[in-house]
């Protein structure tokens, strides 16, 4: 898929910005900025919006992609799909299928956890766990995704230098997105993982 290929580009911050609007539940601000988007992500994955999650069923998904593409719009952008890394095999499988049959052109893998079994009880506190915690479990559905469909992936969850972007493309990744490595490193890991991949 062109809209999720790898392209090395001389090293500038306006080569590396891409828009990408996130659509959430009831959410219609970003469909406002739809035309302005390089991709419009379809969270159906954050265990912080109650009920947000449900969406992941087959048939749930399955109508919303199709009112999604039915609702069109004047400039067609590719539309990804950002799933749980809190799946089974069967889950997992039964996206893939909803996603090839209503041409999503990418998976975003993987949004938080609420596997919180690496955090001590004294530390713990509610909601969806991203960063290092996040690292092999979203690895390991990148790997599944990778080996299952011809679906585009991009990978996100516990990247913080080139070794951890590294082990995402390995694992299948075409793609990744920073978030906590991000905020925790700065701009600068952009440029550290780039020379260093």
């Amino acid at each position: 898929m062109d809209s999720c290929r790898f392209r090395a580009r001389p090293w500038h911050p306006s080569n590396w910005c891409v828009m990408l609007p996130d659509v959430v539940l009831n959410d219609g601000f970003p469909i406002l900025l739809r035309d302005f988007a390089d991709y419009m992500t379809l969270n159906v994955s954050s265990p912080n919006t109650p009920g947000l999650r449900e969406l992941q069923e087959p048939e749930k998904l399955s109508a919303l992609l199709y009112a999604i593409s039915e609702e069109g719009g004047t400039v067609r952008k590719p539309l990804i799909v950002k799933i749980s890394p809190d799946m089974s095999g069967i889950e997992l499988k039964a996206i893939l299928a909803v996603c090839e049959e209503n041409g999503v052109s990418g998976i975003v893998a993987t949004n938080t956890t609420l596997d919180h079994s690496s955090i001590a009880p004294r530390l713990d506190q509610a909601g969806g766990l991203s960063g290092a915690p996040l690292r092999s479990k979203s690895t390991a559905l990148v790997r599944e995704i990778a080996a299952r469909s011809t679906i585009p992936v991009i990978a996100s969850g516990g990247i913080f230098d080139a070794e951890s972007a590294r082990e995402k493309f390995q694992a299948g990744a075409q793609l990744v997105q920073l978030y906590t490595g991000f905020v925790y490193r700065g701009p600068q890991i952009l440029r550290e993982i780039t020379d260093k991949l």
